[in-house]
């Protein structure tokens, strides 16, 4: 038992922590397990020899190897959409290699396309919430982080501890803050000693650090520890992007791509708006059909209406919804902020009330699974509007938006976006701007695929609605 309990220590000694491990073999679990199932199922009728797959499963045992060049076992983990960027690689690689195989060998008539293209194409699925799993199973438990060392004592330090030890997910646990000295020798004794306490762990250098003294810290902490974080000294505009470091000429530099320059991926971006509301005609129709019955029986007046909200190049438009509010809901919102200072101090503060007197019984039905948004999908055909973005504000609004209004103006809005999978209304209104400014800074169509698969679970949980 004590082997055991000693295997993540180990393991991070040599190199390799013990959630690399486990999502390594996640992945390849999944990989196994998904070509496995379907062979069964194709067995079952008949026509299709199980051994000719005998070569298949060996493999894919190389995906492990694969996955850590593309960075899904590091020890700080991928942003969401380029983690889904790299599982997609991962699964195309293997399967086309496979393909490759079967076509210089000629042997493709031999070979089930269900269980060829059907294992690329479930294994997509399977594999990333195969790791979701392992990261809700494992996530809090001590041998899924590495060991994290704060080489400050500061506010930032302070901040940045307690949202590690609110996200373990990241796999990094912090362990202890040090208040380097700005003596050379004192403070590479500090580090020494940190690392001989916390083997395997991971520096942390933050820019207040380096900026204090003559002594290199960067240097020293990476004579002591295999892995050393490195926060640059940007302005605060700057944190918000996503920097690819690069070299040139001998100096590291940072490369900001901004994707919504390029005209190909926005031509992609509108292509999967018409692609999906396409694929979702059958549905919506007859859905939207018998929603605005059942609010016409609830409460007189029109089930869908029209607002005035600001969109793209800050151009007005009419965004449909379904009514969640009583018809004369404008006149009773005045009536009621007038006489109830606390509800006008709340409506002034997010644009919201939590306890809205308006809103219908089907309204609360419609808002708690986000359905009244159902409509905006006319809008989205028509270009107003897109899948994903910020949402559509009202004149109003704006000056909560500040400098990142400029910002707002360059997309379209969405039906959904960051802001609504990252809690909606229990966030704050500067929250929700900081999701807008953080997506339009680093949009790439992995985020929207990203922000629409997490809609999913967000919308049938109805997890921040009101």
């Amino acid at each position: 038992m004590r082997r055991i309990s000693q295997l993540p220590v180990f393991m991070q000694r040599v190199g390799l922590p013990m959630r690399s491990a486990v999502l390594a073999l996640s992945d390849l679990a999944a990989l196994l397990g998904t070509m496995f199932a379907l062979l069964l199922v194709r067995a079952a009728f008949g026509g299709v020899d199980p051994d000719l797959y005998h070569w298949v499963f060996p493999f894919l045992l190389v995906a492990p190897l694969l996955g850590t060049s593309l960075g899904l076992y590091r020890s700080l983990s991928l942003p969401p959409d380029r983690q889904m960027k790299a599982v997609f690689l991962l699964v195309t690689l293997i399967y086309a290699v496979i393909l490759l195989v079967l076509f210089l060998s000629q042997t493709g008539d031999l070979y089930s396309r269900l269980v060829i293209c059907g294992g690329w194409a479930i294994s997509l699925v399977t594999l990333p919430l195969l790791r979701l799993l392992c990261i809700r199973l494992f996530a809090r438990l001590p041998w899924w982080s590495s060991p994290l060392i704060i080489l400050d004592k500061g506010p930032a330090a302070k901040r940045l501890w307690h949202y590690l030890r609110r996200h373990p997910q990241h796999g990094l646990r912090p362990v202890t803050m040090l208040d380097l000295s700005n003596d050379a020798e004192h403070a590479a004794l500090q580090l020494a000693g940190a690392a001989r306490r916390w083997p395997g762990a991971v520096a942390l250098l933050l820019p207040r650090v380096n900026e204090r003294g003559s002594v290199d810290y960067v240097t020293e902490a990476s004579r002591h520890f295999a892995k050393v974080i490195v926060v640059p000294a940007l302005e605060a505009g700057f944190r918000r992007y996503w920097l690819t470091p690069c070299e040139l000429s001998g100096v590291t530099v940072f490369l900001l791509t901004q994707n919504l320059h390029d005209w190909r991926r926005l031509a992609i971006k509108r292509a999967i708006d018409i692609l999906f509301c396409i694929l979702l005609l059958p549905v919506v129709v007859p859905l939207g059909l018998l929603l605005a019955l059942l609010i016409r029986l609830d409460s007189p007046g029109a089930p869908i209406y029209r607002q005035m909200r600001i969109g793209r190049e800050g151009r007005l438009l009419r965004v449909y919804k379904f009514r969640t509010m009583v018809s004369d809901a404008d006149a009773k919102l005045k009536e009621w902020l007038a006489g109830d200072a606390v509800l006008k101090e709340e409506w002034e503060r997010d644009h919201k009330l939590r306890e809205d007197p308006r809103i219908t019984r089907m309204g609360r039905f419609l808002r708690k699974t986000s359905l009244d948004e159902l409509p905006q999908l006319l809008n989205v055909v028509m270009g107003d509007m897109s899948l994903v973005g910020p949402r559509p504000i009202v004149v109003a609004e704006v000056k909560k938006y500040g400098a990142v209004f400029d910002e707002y103006c360059r997309v379209r809005p969405g039906l959904t976006g960051l802001w609504q999978i990252s809690g909606r209304n229990n966030t704050t209104y500067a929250e929700r701007v900081a999701f807008d400014h953080y997506y339009i800074n680093n949009w790439s169509i992995w985020m929207d695929i990203w922000i629409l698969g997490r809609t999913i679970p967000v919308v049938l949980t109805g997890y921040g609605a009101y």
